[in-house]
């Protein structure tokens, strides 16, 4: 599977209503709604649910494009700082929304690198509970393989920290390559993207998927634009066409 996810916007800063959102979906051609639960104490009904930082949200987003576009929504349990807080705000969208699949991580206190010993509590106790667990880890093999083991049917590894648009840092390689041969599930690159070059390099180390977030609305850039060029590039390493020079 070669294939491009997205969220909306990492900061206030990025602002998506609900018809950028579905110029967005439309332009990326994901399938996989990320569903915010960073405000899930100041709503009553799991519609009012943000997707990124604006006016969109899972019912508005749903009600506009969700039959166009076969959408499935998943739960980001996007900037807990504990596996608690991961565990607790993850029953409660689930109560609010129905939602199974779980965008999981555990962010260090200035949310930029996954803290793996949180994330692995989170996972265990989150499978255990019946969830499907996409969790977010720093490059470890050991922290990969406990994910694995727990259930988690894809697991997010990340090149460079939340928003560095590094792509994959060269110390990350050798351990990418121990998760990446043979593995068992799905692997994404999630975390630091910053080009269409850093897609095709995850892709050639044997990422199944990559999500692109941050890098959608840096330096004045277009997000819809910028998901098209990214779609762009998914195609065309999919299809195994050679880049143009």
């Amino acid at each position: 599977m070669i294939d491009l996810f997205h969220c909306f916007g990492a900061k206030p800063a990025h602002r998506v209503d609900t018809s950028l959102a579905a110029e967005m979906l439309r332009a990326s051609g994901c399938r996989h709604l990320a569903v915010n639960t960073h405000t899930i104490d100041q709503v009553t009904a799991g519609d009012d649910l943000p997707v990124g930082y604006d006016t969109a949200t899972l019912g508005s987003v749903m009600a506009l494009v969700g039959e166009e576009l076969a959408l499935s929504p998943v739960l980001n349990i996007n900037h807990p700082t504990s596996a608690a807080e991961a565990v607790k705000r993850t029953r409660q969208a689930a109560q609010l929304t129905g939602i199974r699949v779980i965008k999981l991580e555990v962010l260090d206190p200035g949310f930029k690198l996954s803290v793996n010993a949180e994330v692995v509590e989170a996972a265990r106790e989150l499978t255990a509970d019946g969830f499907e667990v996409w969790p977010l880890i720093t490059p470890d093999a050991r922290t990969f393989a406990q994910c694995v083991e727990l259930g988690s049917t894809m697991v997010r590894v990340m090149g460079s920290p939340i928003g560095a648009r590094r792509g994959i840092e060269p110390q990350h390689l050798e351990p990418m390559g121990e998760m990446l041969v043979d593995s068992p599930v799905p692997v994404m690159l999630d975390g630091g993207i910053g080009s269409t070059a850093d897609v095709e390099q995850a892709f050639a180390l044997g990422f199944q998927s990559v999500l692109v977030n941050s890098c959608l609305f840096a330096d004045g850039t277009d997000p819809v634009t910028a998901l098209a060029g990214f779609r762009a590039t998914v195609d065309r390493v999919a299809s195994g066409t050679p880049a143009a020079h």
